[in-house]
């Protein structure tokens, strides 16, 4: 309407002009009053259409994700990402890693955890949708594919895609890194996680409940092409049962002041078989990894935890398998509408038929500050490794991403955390 009205203001003041300069000048017959009106008259409907189209979802603009659309609503392109900066204070003993070289009991730094481009949306029907994200390496910048896929919704409830794109195993790695509580995933996660694959999934999602299956080339195939051999075939399933509240408040770990109470209980299972090949001393053969875990969210506070299991076949360990569990707890509770206090624990055990059989205990506590919920964030955390790696066969080396360095035979490092997220 206001268009509408603009463009008639403007046809107005061009039609005075016009008549102005002819009665000036005349160098032509002024045009007729039919004329005018049938000028008016399609210049309004002009600005009518245009209004029209941009109500029904044409152009550009942000709705949650900056995008361009086309009128009819079957093409559109939604362009996100995110930052995640972050300065680490690592504390260890003086002593020797598990390879033998000297530790420095104190290393500081900054870095650029993750910072992600996405674009996603549909081509010729709502329903068939695509996406691509990728992101600039940390330790070298390189832009790499994390997903790549397509798919398509139907509308009783079934999906199908394919590509490349996350296992759908456990719950911590499905949520995304810029919705977790902590400044990072729990070191768990390292160990027990299915990652991202290719292949293609099925999924179905009802009112209470959810399924979803996906045939893969297995927990190592990102960015691998056919003939690699991460495994011959891959096989995953997840199911999730919502107990109360909505799908919605599970897609984080937080829980807002004035949120209604939700709970959710998953499970899953995931088996891959490896290449036939002669047996190679060492060479995993076949791995079956199950989980199961429960969320429960209620009026400013939280509480998270699960349970892993990994059986691993592979002829250089003790009895030709290998058994390994891991469980954690975490939770969360408000101190103001934007102030949250959260903590973990978290326990790996290895197989006891290993020589370094030490289970691996890990404890976690920080805060959040919400700036503007998850897309302006400040989090906080300090992580106690209270174990050292040469008693435990399930840890081994650095993991930079979680802020822990190998400690080799001491134990008690601990590392602080300040993390400041922007998603645009």
């Amino acid at each position: 309407m206001r268009s509408a009205m603009s463009v008639t203001l403007l046809a107005g003041a061009a039609i005075g002009a016009g008549a102005s300069t002819a009665f000036a000048a005349n160098p032509a017959p002024a045009a007729s009053n039919d004329e005018v009106r049938a000028m008016v008259a399609e210049m309004l409907s002009d600005a009518q259409t245009r209004s029209s189209l941009l109500q029904a979802g044409g152009g550009a603009g942000h709705d949650g994700h900056f995008f361009l659309a086309s009128p009819d609503g079957n093409f559109r392109l939604n362009i996100s990402g995110g930052l995640q900066f972050r300065y680490n204070l690592v504390f260890r003993d003086n002593g020797f890693d598990s390879n033998n070289n000297p530790i420095d009991d104190f290393e500081p730094g900054f870095t650029n955890r993750r910072f992600r481009m996405k674009f996603d949306g549909t081509v010729y029907d709502p329903n068939l949708y695509y996406g691509i994200q990728a992101e600039f390496a940390r330790n070298g910048g390189a832009f790499t594919l994390l997903d790549g896929y397509a798919g398509y919704k139907f509308d009783n409830g079934f999906k199908v895609q394919w590509g490349q794109f996350k296992i759908p195993f456990s719950r911590e790695f499905l949520t995304s890194a810029w919705m977790q509580q902590g400044v990072e995933r729990s070191f768990v996660n390292e160990f027990f996680n299915a990652n991202r694959g290719q292949g293609i999934m099925f999924a179905y999602s009802a009112e209470n409940w959810r399924v979803s299956g996906m045939f893969s080339d297995g927990i190592s195939s990102l960015n691998t092409d056919f003939n690699a051999d991460p495994a011959d075939w891959a096989v995953t399933g997840r199911a999730e049962m919502l107990f109360a509240g909505s799908w919605d408040q599970f897609k984080d770990f937080t829980s807002a002041p004035g949120s209604e109470d939700g709970l959710m209980v998953g499970l899953a299972a995931h088996f891959e078989r490896s290449p036939d090949s002669p047996a190679i001393p060492g060479e995993i053969e076949d791995r079956f990894m199950w989980t199961v875990d429960a969320g429960w969210e209620s009026d400013g506070w939280n509480l998270y935890g699960a349970f892993f299991g990994n059986h691993q076949s592979n002829g250089s360990k003790a009895g030709g398998s290998v058994d390994e569990y891991a469980w954690l707890i975490q939770g969360g509770l408000y101190l103001s509408d934007d102030l949250e206090a959260f903590g973990r624990y978290e326990m790996l055990i290895p197989d006891s038929d290993q020589a370094g059989d030490d289970t691996f205990n890990t404890i976690t506590f920080g805060a959040n500050y919400y700036i503007h919920g998850h897309a302006a964030k400040f989090t906080t955390d300090v992580v106690i490794f209270l174990d050292d790696v040469a008693d435990t066969d399930i840890v081994t080396g650095t993991r930079t991403g979680v802020g822990f360095l190998d400690n080799g035979n001491e134990s008690g490092e601990y590392t602080v955390r300040f993390q400041f997220q922007l998603l645009f």
